[in-house]
């Protein structure tokens, strides 16, 4: 007899069709089949797989990651939510959760635990159920939470032990000032606008901010030279000023924000409101670059592509 290793290295390599044959085969193909058959889901739709997952928690447990995204315009009845709930429950082997449903169904997540959950994006403000849940994913390192806030929705605090291990957020900078102190988060993405007194709580992260992504309605150098101060390890940084949108800058304002970007030692790649700028090692120094005056029209730099090119900043 075959050891289960082997029958699932060869349960890997089958077509979808083969491993639903292989599922009725016999008891023990059937464990097999399913443990490949259900590793990775995602829907788009209400679906059979979902209620099979709520009512068959031993193979809701070979589900490793689930992608969920319901389009806003289609009807779902409120039992869905029901049944979901409980197949979020019985997926407690989850390693990445993808949930882009109705914000307002967050109590979904009320009894699910994920200790080996990595990422974990949803629709949802960061209220008293997702902080719930946050306290139960010691291993989760990328969080996407709270991204299109409302003025009425309240953002709850999480106790400084949960989410330990957390290096990547996106989300509004509300959420961001209750959830990077205290946590080595490197990669801030941020939704609406970046206040300059929240400019120091990311800072609190316990590792050196590297990537960030946020917009400001001051001033561009000014919110430059706060960043500076507060962040000065940046390395990809993206600004939306809202700040004078529909008038040309100011001739000196190229330099002047040449001379800031220049303070930051370690910076590779910088868009200020869809304008990229061209940087180059200093001829006599090259640890330091020199930042072009005027901006470049588009992302063409190579060391832009290694921030503006990703996944990360395409969801911008």
């Amino acid at each position: 007899m075959l050891p289960v290793e082997l029958l699932l290295a060869i349960a890997d390599l089958l077509p979808h069709d083969a491993l639903a044959a292989l599922a009725l085969a016999s008891s023990r193909l059937s464990h097999i089949a399913q443990r490949v058959l259900y590793r990775h889901l995602s829907l788009s739709a209400p679906s059979r797989v979902l209620l099979l997952l709520a009512r068959k928690p031993h193979i809701a447990r070979h589900v490793r990651s689930f992608y969920l995204a319901l389009d806003a315009v289609s009807p779902v009845f409120a039992r869905f939510y029901v049944v979901l709930a409980t197949a979020l429950h019985n997926m407690s082997e989850l390693h990445s959760l993808h949930l882009l449903v109705d914000s307002a169904a967050s109590w979904v997540l009320r009894d699910a635990s994920y200790p080996n959950l990595v990422h974990l994006t949803s629709t949802f403000a960061l209220d008293d159920n997702v902080a719930r849940l946050l306290q139960k994913t010691p291993s989760l390192l990328e969080l996407e939470v709270d991204s299109i806030p409302t003025m009425s929705a309240r953002s709850s605090p999480i106790p400084v032990t949960a989410i330990p291990r957390l290096e990547q957020f996106i989300g509004s900078a509300r959420a961001a000032a209750l959830i990077v102190p205290g946590r080595p988060v490197r990669s801030i993405h941020l939704s609406g606008s970046l206040a300059e007194d929240d400019v120091p709580l990311l800072a609190r992260s316990t590792a050196p901010v590297l990537v960030l992504g946020a917009v400001t309605n001051s001033s561009p150098v000014s919110f430059l030279q706060l960043l500076h101060r507060h962040l000065p390890h940046l390395a990809y940084l993206r600004v939306m000023s809202t700040q004078n949108l529909f008038q040309p800058p100011a001739p000196e304002f190229y330099e002047q924000v040449a001379n800031v970007l220049a303070s930051f030692a370690d910076l590779n790649a910088f868009e200020l409101s869809g304008m990229h700028w061209g940087s180059q090692p200093k001829r006599d120094d090259e640890s330091k670059r020199v930042w072009q005056s005027s901006p470049l029209s588009n992302g063409t730099h190579p060391s832009d592509q290694l921030l503006f090119g990703t996944d990360f900043f395409l969801a911008y």
